[in-house]
């Protein structure tokens, strides 16, 4: 028998693993996507929510974390084929929609390798451009699905970063802004602005979320 794709982080959340990167489903009647992995990904989500009783077009919402193409990957099939709702920065929309190109830096000398490699390999995994319905400013309160949602500013993997903090729920989903290593959280290891993604780590991590959910890695629970 195959093990289950979704794994339970939380009531109504789960995560999917799509490769390196995690995706998290939120079943709140409609269906929440926080990031939605690389252009792969779209059968494994697809067999997460069969089984939760769900089907691809109950997925409503896309909450996007930054522009980069293993998160976005899926975006664009879901705003076609689910009409769901695409929600991303207003600094990171062009880049998700094809119109600008940004560059990584490393922020150690062996990622700064990583950094020029990732020159190489991203253009092989390159996602059809999404168009944001909603872009934020930072600041907000979303109510999504009945959930307050607050939208947090963590500019520096990407300059319009953002981390989405259900804080009722005690769940702060923080994109690339924070990896996870066996339930310790780490700071970024690529960043457009490296200097602004050390200060948002260290924001994020600060707030002492009950639950940190990274976009790589593993869950950190008290942080």
């Amino acid at each position: 028998m195959a093990a289950d794709v979704l794994q339970r982080v939380a009531d109504q959340v789960y995560r999917v693993v799509d490769r390196y990167v995690n995706v998290y489903v939120l079943d709140l009647g409609k269906i929440v996507l926080v990031d939605t992995g690389t252009k792969k990904a779209g059968p494994t989500i697809r067999a997460g929510l069969k089984e939760i009783g769900k089907e691809p077009e109950d997925v409503a919402v896309l909450l996007l974390t930054h522009h980069h193409v293993d998160h976005i990957g899926t975006a664009a099939a879901w705003q076609r084929d689910a009409r769901a709702q695409v929600t991303l920065t207003a600094i990171d929309a062009p880049a998700a929609a094809g119109h600008e190109r940004r560059r990584t830096h490393g922020l150690t000398p062996r990622t700064k390798v990583v950094a020029a490699l990732m020159g190489v390999f991203v253009p092989l995994m390159r996602t059809p451009p999404v168009t944001a319905d909603r872009r934020l400013e930072g600041g907000e309160t979303l109510d999504v699905a009945g959930w307050p949602i607050d939208v947090i500013p963590a500019p520096g993997h990407t300059l319009g970063s953002c981390a989405y903090y259900a804080r009722r729920a005690g769940l702060l989903f923080a994109g690339d802004a924070v990896n996870g290593r066996a339930g310790t959280p780490e700071p970024p290891v690529l960043a457009e602005d490296p200097a602004a993604a050390i200060a948002s780590y260290r924001k994020l991590v600060d707030l002492h979320a009950p639950v940190l959910l990274p976009g790589h890695g593993s869950v950190v629970r008290g942080a």
